[in-house]
């Protein structure tokens, strides 16, 4: 598929797009309001809500990502800010919709797919998620310094990037071939 026809094909939604979104926002969400973390020591805390974000921004399309991004930005402001996980939601999905179409001209689409995810969720962590919300929280929120309030969080954020990148392959790997692909971009 040529990169502009993806490209519009990605940003389209429907009805099922619209819903998985939704449910992938609240599910995130969700994962404040029950205050669901797993410690794993040194006062660090596996928090599970970029699973959701990750995955949904990915099946969703980047439009979708914008509502997942939106709902789980919400619930945290503003601590952390609702335009960091918009942006971040709708990059990844966007990606996901291009290296997904890449995988399949690979000879093992699915261990294609799983590889590139696994080494590309640190860049979604520490490229895009973690730079906006520092700078737009600690800068103008906190008025902190933005390489030293980032190098700090960037450290805190290790445990709870390798548990999206298990978890999310863990599901991908599971997840059976057609639905691996971003809703919009099913014919």
């Amino acid at each position: 598929m040529e990169y502009y026809a993806l490209f519009r094909k990605s940003m389209a939604m429907n009805r099922v797009s619209v819903l998985l979104a939704i449910l992938f926002g609240l599910a995130s969400a969700g994962v404040y309001f029950l205050d669901l973390h797993i410690p794993v020591g040194g006062g660090l805390l596996l928090e599970p809500s970029e699973i959701f974000v990750t995955l949904g921004s990915a099946l969703c399309g980047p439009t979708g990502g914008l509502i997942i991004g939106f709902l789980q930005g919400i619930v945290y402001a503003p601590d952390r800010n609702i335009p960091a996980h918009m942006f971040a939601a709708f990059l990844w999905g966007l990606w996901y919709a291009f290296f997904w179409n890449w995988s399949l001209k690979m000879p093992y689409p699915k261990i294609s797919r799983i590889i590139v995810w696994t080494l590309t969720v640190p860049l979604y962590y520490y490229v895009l998620l973690l730079p906006l919300h520092v700078f737009i929280y600690a800068s103008y929120t906190l008025d902190a310094p933005f390489l030293s309030t980032y190098l700090v969080v960037a450290s805190e954020v290790v445990p709870e990037m390798i548990g999206t990148i298990i978890a999310t392959d863990i599901i991908l790997i599971i997840l059976l071939e057609r639905y691996s692909a971003p809703v919009n971009l099913h014919d």
